[in-house]
């Protein structure tokens, strides 16, 4: 069962991450000119832009205006063992994360805590925050990171 709610999770995020290049809208700070994402479907193996960090890798799936969020951005990352995406930090928005492969160290203000495959991990606005692969094979987590329009982003756009 659990495996069966998280392929759903993961084909929710695919789903969500049906925006063609052409309408992947990226908002400058000045003024919003194109219309927000509207609902498509693509296949779940499409990636709009990658990058590789010293030891971690990332997939992008989305990174988009919607009619409710000023953006909303999907991202699949890789971590081998030992890894960490970046040291524990805090951003104002939020993020959802959801464990595919492997065992996760997340820190979580004060708290230690493990996530396995099939775990959700929400992160709350401005709340210190960071991950480390301690498991023994490369994990895999999704993130959905969801900006409202009243708050300002202060992170960086994934090319």
């Amino acid at each position: 069962m659990r495996e069966s709610g998280f392929a759903i999770a993961i084909a929710l995020v695919a789903s969500v991450s049906a925006i063609p290049a052409t309408a992947q809208i990226r908002p400058s700070p000045e003024k919003k000119t194109n219309a927000p994402a509207r609902s498509l479907v693509v296949a779940g193996d499409t990636a709009r832009a990658r990058s590789s960090g010293v030891s971690a890798q990332i997939r992008s799936l989305l990174d988009t205006t919607t009619r409710t969020l000023d953006r909303l951005e999907v991202h699949q990352t890789s971590l081998p063992p030992g890894g960490s995406p970046h040291p524990p930090h805090r951003h104002a928005h939020e993020e959802l994360m959801l464990v595919e492969h492997g065992t996760l160290e997340v820190t979580q203000e004060s708290a230690v805590r493990r996530a396995g495959p099939g775990s959700m991990i929400f992160q709350a606005s401005n709340e210190l925050h960071g991950l480390k692969n301690v498991g023994a094979d490369t994990a895999v987590y999704w993130v959905i990171a969801i900006y409202p329009r009243d708050l300002a982003d202060s992170s960086q756009r994934r090319k």
